[in-house]
């Protein structure tokens, strides 16, 4: 039974770490062309946001549970930057050095794709669930930009 796990595990990491890979490539090329990032900029950055999400999710695996692997990621994230971390500087200032916007579009673009790839199972579903769906996807987008909206007035940005 261990050894399955370990073989289990070590497929997971390493479908894991190619789309790590994929998704580092595509942020990096964002961050530069849409956020005027340099090249030797990003990669740290890029390569620290893949480190602490590989650890979260190499956590998950390993720890029952039923937590959600995003909890552990952010819970990685938030020790290694708080102040009391050896490595909090480093870490934020090459984590600074990549734009936000440039990590989701290509994350975006993904979850995309799996959607297109299932779009018969969600047709299937009726013409009711699809007006539900569009009308969360609005909704969650207004309501995303009203609060960066309110928050920039807020704070001056």
């Amino acid at each position: 039974m261990d050894k399955e796990n370990r073989v289990s595990f070590g497929s997971e990491f390493f479908d894991w770490v190619m789309t790590f890979i994929i998704v580092a490539i595509l942020s990096v090329a964002c961050n530069i062309v849409g956020y005027g990032g340099i090249l030797l900029e990003s990669i740290p950055g890029m390569l620290i946001f893949a480190v602490i999400s590989l650890a979260g999710l190499t956590v998950k695996h390993f720890v029952p549970g039923n937590l959600p692997a995003v909890a552990y990621i952010a819970l990685i994230g938030m020790l290694v930057a708080m102040p009391f971390s050896p490595i909090s500087g480093f870490v934020i200032y090459w984590a600074n050095k990549v734009a936000l916007m440039a990590v989701v579009t290509p994350i975006l673009a993904y979850a995309g794709v799996i959607v297109g790839r299932d779009w018969r199972e969600f047709v299937k579903i009726g013409w009711k669930g699809i007006v539900v769906s569009l009308l969360v996807i609005l909704g969650t987008f207004f309501v995303s930009g009203g609060m960066a909206e309110v928050m920039g007035r807020i704070f001056g940005m």
